[in-house]
């Protein structure tokens, strides 16, 4: 059987303290609890015996407000950012700082399928992480790893690498011999991927067009239905690819045939290098008609220095 206790009108918590009246709805805490804290000197006491009393919190005692998943206190990078590269999808470092910091302890390995331009992995080196970073672009790898020279100091070798100090990079083409060697839908995907942009699937059929670079500041066109292409993205650049030694004039005619045809103001041409009169034509092809095409070699790529003609 249930005992009924009788109500004393007053909520929980409703005792005297030190000739303090609680609030409306009790004090917070227990008689005991108050005893210690007054104990210890956490309680802070108003002149006025009206006002409220109050517990003392230390900054170095307190937990925070939890993380939400809308983050708004982090900038996005600008075009002046220090830290900014020119990679399209370059995230601010302090985003994924956050991200490892809130879901790895030091010595954990950090995997980036996608790792791009090294964000990622010169948090997780600034952190105490060791890491693992695969990207399919072999200029994404090259910024990557420039990256991590430069910012974190860290030495790309094979010796300082097994010893747990230094970083090494993988299955990259490092040299003319070994593109001329692999086969040529391969070396076509080498090097629409190292100029940033999308390689076509099919090896046929492809139209004069073996990949397209996609702005970031493209501006949607309102002809996607017609054309075949999605509204967003209708503004690209061709690029062709030709695993010559020497790519000559009928090479470049035919290119400028895909860009009128396609109607493209700008295209990027690469080749392990081109003739003379390859580059007299894209000079007078300029000069008649505003059209742009960029002759890139597998040299400059291999040295990086194709950016400067993008």
């Amino acid at each position: 059987m249930a005992a009924i206790i009788p109500s004393t009108g007053k909520p929980r918590g409703w005792y005297p303290w030190k000739d303090y009246q609680p609030p409306a709805r009790g004090w917070r805490y227990s008689q005991e609890t108050m005893a210690e804290l007054d104990r210890q000197g956490r309680i802070n006491y108003p002149k006025d015996k009206s006002k409220r009393l109050a517990r003392k919190l230390y900054l170095d005692e307190s937990k925070g407000a939890l993380l939400g998943n809308i983050w708004t206190d982090i900038p996005p990078l600008q075009a002046s950012s220090a830290e900014r590269l020119g990679y399209p999808t370059q995230k601010p470092l302090q985003v994924l700082d956050r991200i490892i910091t809130a879901s790895s302890n030091k010595n954990d390995i950090i995997l980036d399928a996608f790792c791009g331009c090294g964000t990622a992995l010169v948090a997780a080196e600034n952190l105490g992480r060791q890491w693992i970073g695969i990207d399919i672009s072999p200029t994404a790898c090259r910024v990557m790893a420039k990256r991590l020279r430069d910012v974190c100091k860290v030495r790309e070798d094979e010796a300082l690498w097994r010893s747990g100090k230094g970083f090494i990079v993988r299955d990259l083409p490092r040299s003319i011999e070994q593109l001329r060697a692999i086969p040529p839908f391969e070396f076509e995907n080498w090097a629409v991927i190292a100029l940033g942009g999308i390689p076509n699937k099919a090896q046929v059929g492809d139209m004069g067009i073996d990949g397209r670079i996609y702005p970031v500041s493209a501006m949607p066109k309102k002809r996607g239905a017609a054309t075949g292409e999605l509204e967003f993205m209708d503004h690209w650049y061709p690029i062709q690819v030709k695993q010559k030694d020497k790519v000559g004039r009928p090479d470049i005619d035919a290119f400028e045939a895909v860009m009128h045809r396609e109607d493209r103001q700008r295209g990027f041409f690469v080749s392990f290098d081109y003739t003379a009169d390859a580059e007299q034509e894209c000079a007078a092809f300029h000069k008649k008609s505003g059209r742009i095409i960029k002759l890139i070699t597998v040299q400059e790529i291999l040295d990086e220095l194709h950016v400067q003609k993008m």
